[in-house]
């Protein structure tokens, strides 16, 4: 715990760099062939796609019956004595689900399409939730594709899977600052 240093909030791309610079991979078949060889492997991972093709847009069924068990499981915990909380809120459903396509660096590389589990996803849903479903749509695609994964960002998809499905890693979030220019002597 030596080398743990808290930290407020790292108000630039800049700021945010030295963190990950040391972590970044480029190939997500790379993550994936440790995964399937080497069990138990790394679980997370900052990956670099080569080529972000197209981000997939899906309506959200709904919570499964095992879903919603464990929301209705929160909602029902005692609380302990003496502690002040505000209500709980059941986690809503949000409307769309998404994927994005990628290839990362591996030469072989066929594609990838991971789920967006990210935040900013659902916040982005329902800060849009007062409009129609293909203007949603084009507000996710207008953020999560046109703006997060232009041409002149760096990408960095951070992805990561679970115990249960150590194959299926999903994007937990992004860092997309905009690209260095490149160093001339």
């Amino acid at each position: 715990m030596t080398t743990l240093r808290r930290e407020g909030h790292l108000r630039d791309w800049g700021h945010r760099w030295p963190y990950l610079t040391d972590h970044i991979s480029d190939s997500m078949c790379g993550l994936l062939a440790g995964v399937r060889d080497h069990p138990p492997a790394r679980s997370l991972a900052a990956i670099r796609p080569r080529e972000v093709t197209d981000l997939d847009i899906e309506p959200h069924p709904g919570w499964t019956s095992a879903d919603q068990a464990k929301i209705d499981r929160y909602m029902s915990q005692l609380e302990l004595p003496g502690l002040t909380r505000t209500p709980r809120a059941a986690l809503q459903a949000p409307r769309f689900k998404g994927w994005y396509r990628y290839r990362c660096a591996s030469a072989q590389c066929g594609g990838h399409r991971q789920g967006i589990y990210d935040w900013e996803w659902v916040a982005l849903q329902r800060s849009l939730a007062g409009r129609d479903d293909a203007r949603i749509r084009a507000g996710l695609r207008g953020k999560f594709l046109d703006e997060m994964c232009a041409p002149d960002r760096d990408v960095i998809f951070y992805v990561g899977n679970q115990q249960k499905h150590q194959q299926s890693f999903m994007v937990l979030g992004l860092f997309w600052p905009r690209r260095r220019p490149p160093l001339t002597n």
